[in-house]
């Protein structure tokens, strides 16, 4: 008899174990920031670094980037990406509004840059549901992005 029940009792510890360790898992990757689960610094970094480049590449996209630093756009937008996504940073640079109020960027441009930064993301294999929950993060910077009406943008020279 008490070979049965120490191997009931080692039956059921070894249930117990098999139930809580996916939950304890579980528990452990929502701890996680949505900076480390994307990846951390250096998937940051090569995110933000691939979507400028091609930016600026672009010649329906790159004119609100004449005359910036872009390498300290990049920083910045490291830094920005970091505070917002929990990583531990701290933005160091302005407000988007200041920052962006002279450029009369159009909703077709914001979009354009939207998409670079949603296929750079695939391609550094930041995973659908962190690309999702960045982009829910950053959207409401629009209103302080966009500061020219459709109707004028399309009348804009490229």
């Amino acid at each position: 008899m008490d070979i049965t029940l120490a191997a009931a009792r080692r039956c059921t510890l070894v249930l117990l174990s098999l139930m809580l360790f996916p939950a304890s898992r579980m528990a452990a990757a929502q701890e996680q920031s949505l900076y480390a689960r994307m990846g951390g610094e250096p998937v940051v970094r090569a995110v933000v670094s691939d979507t400028l480049d091609q930016v600026v590449a672009d010649h329906k996209l790159r004119r609100s980037f004449d005359k910036v630093d872009v390498e300290r756009v990049k920083r910045l937008l490291v830094e920005q990406i970091c505070e917002l996504a929990g990583g531990g940073c701290h933005y160091s640079g302005d407000s988007m509004r200041e920052v962006h109020g002279g450029h009369q960027i159009s909703e077709a441009e914001f979009y354009g840059l939207v998409q670079i930064l949603r296929d750079s993301l695939k391609r550094h294999h930041v995973k659908q549901r962190e690309r999702n929950e960045l982009l829910v993060l950053l959207a409401p910077m629009e209103r302080d992005v966009v500061n020219v009406p459709a109707h004028v943008a399309d009348t804009r020279p490229p």
